[in-house]
């Protein structure tokens, strides 16, 4: 049993046994123990918040005290000022802090790594200034005498009170990240970490998405500011510092990203156990941060990592899953139109002037030689890259401009020349995530397990096991994407392509790195493909394949066309043979091309 199927069997019995110690906490210990038990509490809520920012979505993020700060500071506002009870202040709380989510996220989402990093960092930063320098929030002073909670008369002030109250909230913002985790949200959180480009390009909409996990993250950390101004009554600016927001971040990362049951663990470990160490006085602080070190070379992936995503698979034998239905098709329409597509890279010319069209029902192979612009070309079309010259017509309609997200969801699926799986989800996840576009349930219905959406998410499953079938792989469908051989890995990227439920595929180099069998199966998979009612465009170096499967062909050498016709007139093409073989001349070309046949039949 692998480390990570032991972390996820023992996850929950572990949870249950730790949420019971922590009910009873206050009834065996001193109030100094559970004060300190409130600050991991409070560690654990907001460590849960950037968890979904950095752990599920993959966002490095360090500002995160910024929503921590704004939720307190608004609490503390509104009793001081307005006199709001501390109820009443919590959806102002929630509200602000989401706010201030999109209004960090919105503009500064299209950065990555880095320089997403810096920017994080100067929101908290500016956040911790404006705090100190406005004299309506106290200035370096802060805000005094917050009124502690109430409920129903019941005044929540002593240690034990507030930790209860502590412990309600962690609760809460548990289940929610726990809900978040497993929804179809949180599997395209989990599909831009491990490849964000690839995610965009199945159909994953890339910046609403991440908006969507700065918003959630914000709401729990203004959650947890609220808690933290009605602990204390007080608050000011050197409790939101960058070392607060680093110390959220190693909650994350040395429990485990994307791990829950790690970031309890986290909050456990960074909260609790510099008080373990008290008895070392000015020597626990650097003993602790040996000790951190000493982890994270022993344990880089963190002490409890998150388990494999798993997807419940249908209830039926898994060797029966349905067939994909054929769709109907029009005969000869013209589904892609292209018209002196060019493309520039500074002064190189990769796309000079391409121009062709693909009809309903069509397998079009598009080859060349190393560096002709084929890649370039799929890459315009799906919107990977922009043209810089020429239109694009899908159905009639352009597609310059357009994202690769919608531009998968109108009817256009691509697989890649290297394969970009998302290699530490399942096979079946794999397929999913290029299905959940066409999924209609709101978010909320299926955070409450609302009967409609698990309906739709059973009728989803079901049909991305169809796919998996289709291809052969049902029988993998629970296996890591990564674990899988090679010729596996290429025919579930084709499935989970398919599963956008496409009307053009284009496949780059699908037959790169098979074996003859692996080649055979492929061009058979194809001709299925096609007789679905999906037209293929293809890019491919293997002749054989191309003649094999091909009805018509487009031959590019650097950037241009250079011959378009049926495999029989490109076969003979001296202009061709002599693009592949680098011949002097047409004549020699000529001499030799009767002895070439094996360049197309190998």
């Amino acid at each position: 049993m692998s480390a990570l199927q032991a972390s996820s069997r023992w996850s929950r019995p572990t949870g249950v046994a730790l949420l019971a110690a922590a009910v009873a906490l206050p009834a065996v210990a001193s109030n100094y123990v559970v004060d300190v038990g409130l600050t991991i509490a409070t560690y654990s809520i907001l460590g849960l918040g950037l968890n979904i920012v950095v752990g599920y979505a993959g966002l490095l993020d360090l500002g995160y005290a910024a929503f921590f700060a704004i939720g307190a500071y608004t609490t503390a506002l509104l009793e001081t000022l307005l006199h709001f009870s501390f109820w009443e202040t919590l959806p102002f709380s929630l509200a602000f802090a989401g706010a201030s989510g999109i209004v960090i996220g919105y503009p500064t989402l299209r950065l990555r790594s880095d320089y997403l990093a810096i920017v994080t960092l100067g929101f908290g930063e500016i956040t911790r200034i404006v705090a100190t320098n406005l004299n309506i929030t106290g200035g370096p002073n802060g805000i005094y005498g917050i009124e502690s909670p109430s409920l129903f008369g019941y005044e929540i002030s002593s240690p034990r009170a507030v930790y209860e109250l502590g412990l309600a909230f962690l609760v809460v913002v548990l289940v929610f990240a726990i809900r978040l985790g497993q929804s179809r949200l949180g599997r395209a959180w989990t599909s831009i970490r491990e490849d964000e480009d690839a995610a965009e390009a199945v159909g994953v909409p890339t910046l609403r998405v991440k908006m969507l996990a700065y918003i959630l993250g914000a709401l729990i950390g203004g959650l947890a500011g609220s808690l933290f101004a009605a602990r204390f009554g007080t608050i000011d600016p050197t409790g939101f510092t960058y070392l607060q927001s680093v110390t959220i971040l190693i909650v994350v990362v040395l429990g485990g990203r994307g791990s829950i049951p790690g970031v309890i663990l986290g909050a456990v470990i960074v909260a609790g156990l510099p008080e373990i160490l008290r008895f070392l006085n000015l020597w626990r602080i650097f003993a602790f941060a040996i000790g951190l070190v000493i982890l994270m070379l022993l344990r880089p992936q963190g002490l409890w990592p998150a388990p494999l995503r798993r997807v419940a698979l249908p209830r039926k034998d898994a060797g029966s899953a349905t067939a994909p239905l054929p769709r109907e098709t029009v005969t000869d329409e013209i589904l892609l139109d292209v018209s002196n597509m060019q493309r520039r890279f500074g002064g190189v010319q990769a796309v000079g002037g391409v121009s062709f069209t693909v009809r309903s029902g069509e397998i079009v192979s598009l080859i060349g030689p190393n560096g002709a612009g084929k890649t370039t070309v799929f890459n315009c079309l799906t919107g990977v890259i922009r043209t810089t010259g020429g239109q694009v017509l899908w159905r009639g309609t352009s597609l310059v401009g357009g994202a690769p997200h919608r531009i998968v969801h109108s009817g256009m699926a691509r697989t890649f020349q290297g394969i970009r799986l998302f290699a530490n989800m399942t096979a079946l996840e794999n397929v999913l995530i290029g299905m959940d576009h066409r999924l209609r349930t709101w978010l909320w219905a299926e955070l409450v397990a609302w009967p409609s959406a698990r309906a739709e998410a059973a009728d989803h499953a079901e049909e991305g096991m169809s796919w998996l079938g289709f291809v052969g792989l049902v029988s993998r469908a629970g296996e890591r994407a990564a674990d899988l051989p090679y010729g596996d890995q290429r025919r579930l990227e084709i499935a989970r392509a398919l599963a956008s439920n496409p009307r053009l595929l284009l496949l780059d180099e699908p037959a790169a790195g098979m074996n003859p069998t692996e080649k055979h199966a492929l061009m058979e998979l194809i001709r299925r493909i096609r007789d679905l009612g999906v037209t293929v465009l293809l890019i491919e170096h293997d002749m054989m394949l191309v003649m094999g499967v091909s009805d018509r062909i487009i031959v590019m050498d650097h950037g241009i066309i250079i011959a378009e016709g049926l495999p029989s007139e490109i076969q003979a093409n001296p202009r061709v043979i002599d693009a592949y073989l680098g011949t002097a001349g047409k004549d020699e070309a000529a001499d030799d091309a009767a002895g070439e046949a094996s360049l197309w039949d190998s």
